[in-house]
């Protein structure tokens, strides 16, 4: 690669190398670094047009007269750096700061009489900087800087230093909880999918066994158009909720509603819903086909009830979530009018493109054609929202002093509302993903585009902190997944294979800022998954700003020793810890090696030499588990019996300084069917599989009752409140 393509790479924030998870260093390839300079936007078809883009970040960044964006910490001096010619710098300058109510600070100031900080030159013009005090202090919140004469505006964000903890958990306390994929739950009453009854009656009983909360899979508004994506890692939008998970039959309205009532009474729907209730994996083309036929008809009812207190309620939440609830719903409308028309569901860039344009003429006259279309998406939101609340509800009333812990996905499916409706956003020639490991030797394609960091700043992060504000509503604490987002992300070329990626550097202290000031907002607790390529300091840093590390017993070993198993009291206090996370076999087929042996039938080892090596690792973890067990005094009266090694490395966990620890319900289980199996897509059934106990039978099983015992037997319990 030449050194003109490289300045341009470095400059536009992409790494020359990395090292991936095989140990191996990877260098930058030309053609890696062509593709991703052309999803950034930037030219890079010769030397001279490379060091012209050079000079043209170089230049803006000289002559704005304010950065786009600003960050400061709550209670510090207001002071920014303001750019200007010398022919402006004696010239009385009006400055305003504008906060979120409207309410404005305003004054004036004379460049040549502040303190300059550094100059530059470009087209012969010179600039200076200059060191510019606004206020003493400003509240956490969100402002912005104006200087109207010189048409100049920022972003100003304002954040604590940490992220909210309880101060029971920073006093010391530990305390412990389920975790589930909320599809999977059976009962005697879903209908073929967990919803969100199902987890108020789940929170109610593992707040009555001592948990402080109920750890959930992405809960983002999937694809009504192609119900079978199942995967709630890569949805249509992460702002708003998958309607499936709505009890019909719990909807305000529904004892009212005739027609509803009379369709469920029917022998045809019974029959189709005692299907869907049995069968071992979710059907989510049945299920949709089920409910939302219901749903219309639960709209219908509302629309013409006359229930004014309701129908009040709904036009709240309608204004209360603006825009962004209407591109959505128009969205969402739109492709299923589509879909309906043509008897296909193609993406949205082959649509007619007059739709391709949220504010084009013909999404306007869709608008007023298909209102109630749009409004019945809107609805929807509605009611799962209302649903997820009272199950936050049941868990507050449990005495969970955490509740809810929800998890925001890394991106959105590239055909999504979110892409749709901010297109300029995303980068679309690109997925993320993550290099080789010990797991995925080729590396990973995710699927899902990135956002673009400069449109990202020039948007002034809007789209990230309502992305953790969607998230945090309702819940006590928030996981992020991969939170080395925050710093880089892995960009890989459409076309090319996971290896061929590179990482492309996010505005990390800004994006940081932001989960502090949202965390403490929403009085949220933020929890980073930091598994996998964790570039050196970045753990350190999350630490201070308050999030917890995701630790996972059976990855958390002397990397630099032996190798062996780290003992409980070596776990941070500030983490979450865990036996397994869904991304992993059950312990069940992990300590039988029957994960070993899934992926080579799935094709996912290229020879027989890997998989040896695999069996012959597995070997080396069981036995370091054991001999991890045995020196803490937790040894299984069996090691050949899965159940008693599960129930010890939980104890394990217990013992942990970390302040949460986890309990998954697949283990509790001894389920052996993994929830999702990395790398894989049509392969295996991935998000599908359910709970092989019903919900009604899991919280009086025995086994319910054991861990319950072992996480309170080591001093976890439910902090006395969530303040």
């Amino acid at each position: 690669m030449n050194e003109a393509l490289r300045r341009l790479a470095r400059a536009a924030g992409i790494e020359e190398r990395y090292w991936d998870g095989l140990g191996t260093q990877r260098d930058l390839q030309e053609t890696t670094a062509r593709a991703l300079l052309g999803a950034l936007d930037f030219d890079a078809g010769g030397d001279a047009d490379a060091d012209a883009a050079v000079r043209r970040l170089a230049d803006d960044a000289l002559t704005m007269p304010l950065p786009p964006v600003i960050v400061l910490r709550a209670g510090e001096p207001v002071v920014v750096t303001v750019s200007l010619p010398p022919q402006q710098a004696g010239e009385p300058v009006a400055w305003q700061i504008v906060s979120e109510d409207g309410r404005r600070d305003v004054g004036t100031f004379v460049a040549s009489q502040l303190t300059p900080t550094d100059a530059g030159e470009t087209g012969g013009r010179r600039y200076t900087r200059y060191r510019l005090p606004l206020l003493p202090a400003l509240a956490g919140g969100y402002y912005r800087v104006r200087l109207p004469s010189l048409g100049a505006e920022a972003a100003l964000i304002v954040a604590p230093p940490r992220c909210h903890i309880p101060p029971a958990l920073n006093a010391g306390a530990r305390c412990w909880g389920f975790a589930v994929q909320l599809y999977a739950l059976r009962s005697a009453r879903n209908w073929g999918i967990g919803d969100f009854s199902d987890l108020a009656v789940l929170a109610a009983a593992a707040g009555a066994a001592g948990a402080a909360f109920i750890g959930l899979n992405p809960l983002h508004a999937r694809h009504l158009v192609r119900p079978d994506e199942a995967s709630p890692y890569a949805p249509s939008s992460r702002l708003f909720l998958d309607p499936l998970y709505i009890d019909v039959e719990a909807v305000d309205g529904f004892a009212a509603c005739a027609d509803a009532r009379a369709a469920i009474a029917a022998k045809t729907f019974q029959s189709e819903l005692a299907r869907r209730r049995a069968q071992p994996l979710v059907d989510y083309a049945g299920v949709t086909a089920l409910k939302l036929p219901l749903l219309e008809k639960l709209f219908a009812h509302f629309r013409n009830s006359g229930d004014a207190a309701q129908q009040a309620r709904f036009r709240e939440f309608r204004m209360h979530n603006g825009q962004a609830l209407e591109r959505f719903a128009e969205f969402e409308a739109l492709r299923l009018h589509l879909a309906a028309a043509s008897g296909s569901t193609p993406n949205w860039r082959e649509w007619p493109a007059e739709y391709r344009d949220p504010g084009g003429n013909a999404l306007a006259a869709f608008r007023r054609e298909f209102a109630e279309r749009i409004e019945f998406q809107m609805y929807l939101q509605w009611l799962a929202s209302l649903q997820l609340q009272r199950a936050a509800d049941a868990a507050r009333d449990a005495g969970m002093a955490i509740g809810l812990y929800r998890d925001v996905a890394v991106g959105a499916a590239h055909d999504s509302a979110e892409t749709w409706t901010d297109q300029a956003l995303f980068a679309h020639e690109v997925s993320v993903g993550a290099p080789p490991d010990m797991l995925n030797r080729q590396g990973q394609t995710w699927g899902l585009p990135p956002w673009k960091p400069r449109a990202l700043a020039a948007g002034g992060y809007a789209a990230f902190r309502e992305l953790l504000a969607a998230n945090m509503r309702g819940a006590g604490a928030l996981r992020i997944d991969h939170v080395m987002a925050l710093t880089r992300l892995f960009w890989i070329p459409e076309g090319m294979q996971g290896a061929d990626g590179g990482y492309v550097r996010n505005d990390f202290e800004t994006l940081l800022a932001i989960v502090a000031l949202e965390s403490e907002r929403n009085q949220c607790m933020v929890i980073g998954e930091d598994l996998g390529s964790v570039p050196d300091g970045l753990r350190a840093r999350l630490r201070e700003a308050g999030l917890l590390s995701y630790r996972v017993l059976v990855y958390e070993r002397h990397w630099q020793g032996d190798g062996s198993f780290c003992h409980p009291h070596e776990y941070p206090p500030q983490s979450l810890a865990t036996v397994a996370t869904h991304d992993m076999p059950t312990m069940a087929e992990f300590w039988r090696g029957g994960d070993i042996a899934r992926r080579a039938a799935l094709g996912m080892y290229p020879g027989d030499q890997h998989c040896d090596e695999d069996y012959a690792r597995r070997d080396g973890e069981r036995a370091g588990l054991l001999r991890l067990l045995a020196e803490i005094g937790l040894p299984p009266a069996d090691a050949t019996d899965a159940s008693a090694v599960i129930e010890s490395l939980h104890a394990a966990v217990a013992r942990t300084a970390a302040m949460l620890a986890v309990v998954q319900l697949d283990d509790l289980l001894g389920e052996t069917e993994p929830v999702n199996i990395p790398g894989t897509w049509r392969e295996y059934a991935n998000w599908r599989r359910k709970l092989g106990t019903p919900l009604e039978e899991v919280i009086r099983d025995a086994r319910w009752a054991r861990l319950a015992a072992i996480m309170r037997s080591s001093g976890r319990a439910s902090p006395a409140s969530p303040a």
